[in-house]
């Protein structure tokens, strides 16, 4: 059928078919016509006889292109597109034509740059073209676990086809309210007000435009954390997550105002659970393979788990056979009430293939299940092979879930699933060291005035991940959801009070300046910073410029003459250097730092001593973190009154606590105890590290000093957490 002149070209010029393709689409449509009859060969040389009367048609090479690879020619099809190219290096079909080739080969990656530099460039006109092409985008990116980038692909879609009902109902049902994505991935971010207006030239609804806008903005006003925050969004829309990430936490640094700072580090944080952010997140899916060699020993077993309720939640995918299931542990009681049986999710298991398979977000729970499960079977399955891959975000929270296996008493269920998800909380993850936290955990990184703002996103995208999965409950004819843990707790217990703040005052150049510098890369600096600063009337000789660290790349940084910086200037070079992830160029100007003298002028040294013991802790090293620590106590109390004993105390203790030397333990919160007696909390932190560390005697005596502690001041809260500490204390032979 003749196509309607008066539509858009399938070429995706943009241009009416009439003024473009026309004059030899029939041709086109010969081709198609033999293609259909399986006359490959003979659709090849219409299409060739078609390129030797147009050769200088880049469309026909196109054309051409797809005939030659649909015929099982690639490499010819390969060469058709690069003449394609060569007529148009801008060719939006030969770049769509080139990541086909790409995704039918099984290069995702590949693929995916190419379907968005087709994107780029289509004419905005071509909105079939558009619509192929942002759909191929949006299903790669969904395959990659990045949802942002994902729903940016879809809304365009929507955009170019606002009449279809079908993609309406999808994007609803994957991005609406309903959607199983935490809030912190499916929501629509918006940009924020920024200093300086975007350059009306680069607004034209393409995203690599709006991505050069934000680089040329953050590059002319560098403090500007919307510029900064804007640029991350669209970064994260176009899939560069680590750009992305980068450019939110200049953002985060810069903003004064913490709710703010916790969205932008919850998209941080969405962003890092991506492919190809491994390295980056603390959320990853630690599996275990184990190709099967007997199915019907294996068989035998997972029916046996399934008697003991070990294996629970089993279903069977009927058109492609998979088995999922979830490997339980059964979880010791803290609340001696009901007759209600929780377990915890020790692994999730998959049989696909031939392959059985056990993953998990703490590796050393699926090694754990993964050994069990060679141990049982023996020679019926092969060793384990472990991998690693992204985490779904459904299973971010999987450890704060338990799993009710027997339950007469919904009310003790409750209970008890509320009681296993706030002791994990805030007795075991407010400890973990987190990539997302230079390796600090929650309850270190808010003693710093750099990392406090990065933790209120951190807890945020924590929050919303719970949220998406609670378990669900029928009262009368309505489900509702079972709270399961309110994070106002968390963050009372991490001492973060929300502060709002106006966005900062920003020094907008008034003349234009250079082209944009890449992000993570200082921008050049300023004609007054190359001149220096004249000399003063009395002849004395110029103040030395001050320099802006947190403007530096790693590179720079590292290039810097660690000597000749003062301790101030080595702190702000050392925080600069955490915040680009340089951790060991961080530690090692943490420990140039200590080398000084004494500074009258700079006596809290407490940051470079947090630095170099947590670097030495990262490293395996808890003796000297511990050695380094106590040399920051004498520092401190000999240079700073003792200003920053509680948070050097508090951090040996975790130490200790790592290196599970329970009395070294119990004998540093007693002294900040003597110390600080009215502080309630690290009665309670004592006794739940003396609980993780299953010293039952030690966390029953923080905890009923405590409780004492509570009644005596009239503080409830406390007086309910010591309480449930001794009855814990007590069941673990306290």
């Amino acid at each position: 059928m003749p196509l309607d002149p008066y539509v858009s070209c399938p070429c995706g010029s943009g241009k009416k078919f009439k003024w473009c393709c026309a004059p030899y689409y029939g041709q086109v449509q010969r081709a198609f016509e033999l293609e259909q009859q399986a006359q490959h060969e003979a659709a090849v040389g219409v299409m060739t006889d078609l390129t030797r009367a147009h050769a200088d048609k880049p469309a026909v090479w196109g054309y051409h292109a797809q005939f030659l690879y649909n015929a099982g020619r690639p490499e010819q099809a390969e060469e058709a597109v690069s003449k394609a190219l060569a007529l148009n290096p801008d060719f939006g079909l030969a770049h769509h034509l080139r990541a086909t080739f790409r995704e039918r080969e099984g290069e995702l990656i590949g693929a995916l740059l190419l379907y968005r530099r087709a994107a780029e460039a289509y004419d905005p006109e071509a909105h079939d073209s558009l619509t192929t092409v942002y759909l191929k985008v949006y299903q790669l990116e969904t395959m990659l676990n990045r949802p942002v980038a994902a729903r940016a692909a879809l809304e365009r879609v929507l955009h170019y086809q606002p009449a279809e009902a079908e993609i309406r109902e999808q994007f609803d049902a994957e991005f609406g309210p309903d959607s199983p994505l935490p809030e912190a991935a499916r929501k629509k971010y918006t940009f924020r007000p920024t200093a300086r207006p975007v350059p009306p030239a680069l607004i034209t609804g393409r995203l690599g435009d709006a991505r050069k806008a934000f680089e040329q903005l953050t590059h002319l006003t560098p403090d500007d954390p919307a510029a900064w925050f804007d640029l991350g969004v669209v970064l994260a829309w176009v899939g560069e997550q680590p750009k992305a990430v980068e450019a939110l936490l200049r953002s985060i640094d810069l903003d004064p105002d913490d709710r703010r700072a916790e969205e932008a580090g919850a998209l941080a944080e969405v962003l890092r659970c991506g492919y190809g952010m491994e390295a980056d997140t603390d959320h990853l899916s630690h599996g275990f393979v184990m190709p099967i060699r007997d199915p019907n020993a294996v068989s035998q077993l997972l029916r046996g788990w399934g008697q003991r309720r070990k294996l629970v939640g089993v279903r069977v995918v009927q058109e492609t056979g998979v088995v999922f299931g979830l490997v339980a542990e059964e979880l010791p009681s803290l609340l001696a009430v009901g007759s209600a049986t929780l377990a915890r999710v020790a692994a999730k298991l998959t049989i696909v293939e031939g392959v059985i398979q056990v993953a998990h977000p703490n590796r050393e729970s699926a090694a754990k299940v993964a050994d069990e499960l060679r141990a049982e079977l023996n020679l019926a399955v092969e060793q384990p092979q472990e991998t690693t891959r992204p985490l779904g975000f459904g299973d971010v929270a999987l450890e704060a879930l338990a799993q009710p296996v027997q339950t007469s008493d919904i009310s003790a269920a409750e209970a008890k699933l509320r009681d296993h998800a706030r002791n994990f909380f805030e007795t075991v993850w407010i400890h973990r060291p987190l990539k997302a936290l230079a390796g600090n955990s929650p309850l270190d990184a808010v003693g710093s005035s750099v990392l406090r703002k990065r933790v209120f996103g951190v807890v945020k995208f924590m929050e919303d991940c719970l949220l998406a999965v609670q378990p669900h409950k029928q009262v009368g004819e309505e489900v509702v959801p079972i709270e399961t843990y309110s994070f106002d707790a968390l963050r009372h217990k991490l001492g973060l009070e929300y502060v709002a703040a106006d966005p900062p005052k920003i020094d907008v150049p008034a003349e234009p300046e250079p082209a944009p510098a890449p992000v993570g890369e200082a921008p050049p600096p300023r004609p007054e910073e190359e001149r220096g600063t004249p000399a003063s009337p009395t002849g004395e000789p110029p103040a030395p410029a001050k320099r802006d660290f947190s403007a530096m790349s790693a590179a720079e940084l590292a290039a810097l003459d660690a000597a000749a910086l003062s301790v101030g200037e080595l702190e702000q070079a050392m925080r600069a250097a955490v915040n680009l992830k340089a951790h060991e160029l961080a530690v090692a100007f943490a420990q140039a730092g200590l080398t000084r003298p004494p500074d009258p002028d700079a006596p809290d040294r407490y940051p470079l001593y947090a630095a170099a013991a947590t670097g030495a802790a990262v490293g395996g090293d808890l003796a000297k973190a511990v050695d380094l620590v106590e040399q920051g106590e004498r520092y401190d109390a000999a240079h700073n009154g003792g200003g920053r004993a509680v948070e050097l105390g508090l951090k040996k203790a975790q130490l200790f606590v790592r290196m599970k030397d329970a009395a070294a333990a119990a004998a540093t919160f007693d002294v900040l105890l003597a110390a600080r007696p009215d502080e309630g909390r690290f009665y309670a932190a004592a006794a739940e590290d003396m609980l993780r560390l299953k010293a039952g005697g030690r966390a029953l005596g923080f905890a009923e000093r405590g409780l004492a502690k509570a009644r005596e001041h009239g503080d409830r809260d406390l007086e309910g957490h010591c309480q449930e500490l001794v009855a814990a204390a007590k069941k673990a032979g306290g």
